[in-house]
């Protein structure tokens, strides 16, 4: 009886540590200094309480001061968290479709004031009007999404007709509305000014010539699947993304995956300019509007200090953010695959502004709730 009393002990803590079975830290580089042990021991609080899995980096300059993975990447086979792992980037590929439109246009294959009609010369006499700079600077007028999913099968051809459709929400020009479909109509573009396919302009251009070898569309072959983050939190529990392929509801607004070192490589080089051509201007950092650069990155102010960021989600687990902070030459990357309900699919954004920024700008306390809200019609990205 004593030995049965100890076995339906043992079996009923075993089976409420479930989710607990999966918190993990593993810390990659933690620079030593009081400020980053109490991120380090803020974040592994978080993670802890079944906040965030992931993988987290802030760079000073061009040196990772701290870099950490939390929990697993697929819970089902124990695979832990690293810098091996592959996640889903969300919205931060628009960062990608943008550079490759500026990239054109500083090898003058298309200029920034090139209007919709100059490329869809039936369209609407309003769409005929929008300019690529609108497109990507979220004032074209055009809403947010062409499909009912990001799944959704479509081609080219009925995403073009779709979006160019779309009865627009404001003249262009007159309001910032975050559009998904204008990202994807500017990948339609990209493959009209350099006449090739969408994937393989980014992948001849951006990918390869960074040797970002972990950076890939979904369903890319040169992604390895078995170092892909599984997404938890969301729809479809422990599945990935990338499994689920891509199609014109989504390429050039979303549907890339990557590591957290490629996409310390790819921030360096859009900070840097290194994707233009020597001597020619860096436009990722150019205004397109007072809330967007034309590289698609917003900048924000939060407690007083200027803020130059992008974030991602899906519905799937999968959140990331980064964010530089130009006067402390500070980055932050958050690629995350797993949230609980205390921050939902904004946990990217919580995370930093109620966790990292506090510690990282001195504040010692949470930023106020409304400190880095989008503005309204922006990104909730």
């Amino acid at each position: 009886m004593y030995r049965l009393t100890i076995f339906l002990f043992v079996l009923a803590i075993s089976s409420c540590s479930g989710v607990s079975d999966y918190r993990k830290v593993s810390s990659i580089v933690q620079l030593d200094n009081g400020g980053i042990a109490s991120l380090a021991d803020e974040l592994q609080q978080e993670h802890l309480a079944g906040t965030f899995d992931g993988l987290v980096l802030v760079a000073k300059g061009d040196a990772a001061i701290f870099k950490s993975a939390y929990g697993y990447a697929d819970r089902k086979g124990y695979v832990k968290n690293s810098a091996a792992i592959i996640f889903d980037m969300g919205s931060i590929a628009k960062t990608f479709t943008a550079a490759a439109v500026l990239q054109l246009a500083q090898n003058e294959r298309l200029q920034l004031s090139d209007t919709v009609g100059d490329f869809y010369p039936t369209a609407s006499d309003e769409v005929k009007l929008i300019t690529i700079m609108q497109l990507l600077g979220h004032t074209s007028g055009l809403d947010n999404f062409h499909n009912d999913s990001d799944f959704e099968l479509m081609d080219k051809a009925q995403a073009e007709s779709r979006i160019l459709a779309m009865p627009l929400i404001a003249k262009p020009g007159e309001k910032i509305a975050y559009s998904n479909a204008a990202y994807t109509l500017l990948a339609a573009i990209v493959e009209k000014a350099s006449d090739q396919p969408f994937q393989d302009y980014v992948q001849e251009n951006l990918l390869t010539p960074l040797n970002l070898s972990k950076t890939g569309f979904y369903q890319d072959t040169r992604i390895s699947i078995r170092n892909l983050a599984r997404g938890y939190g969301g729809d479809d529990h422990g599945s990935t993304t990338f499994e689920k392929g891509l199609t014109w509801a989504l390429i050039g607004a979303g549907g890339m995956v990557t590591s957290i070192d490629d996409l310390a490589i790819w921030t360096a080089a859009l900070k840097n300019g290194t994707i233009f051509p020597a001597g020619s201007s860096n436009l990722v950092f150019t205004e397109a509007n007072e809330r967007w650069l034309l590289g698609s990155l917003a900048q924000v102010e939060i407690s007083g200090e200027s803020i130059i960021q992008m974030g991602g989600s899906t519905d799937y687990g999968y959140t990331a953010l980064i964010q530089f902070i130009p006067n402390r030459d500070l980055l932050i990357i958050l690629l995350l695959n797993a949230h609980d309900g205390k921050y939902k699919n904004a946990t990217h954004h919580r995370l930093s502004r109620n966790h990292i920024l506090p510690i990282l700008l001195g504040e010692g306390a949470e930023l106020s709730n409304n400190s880095m809200q989008p503005t309204a019609d922006a990104s909730a990205d």
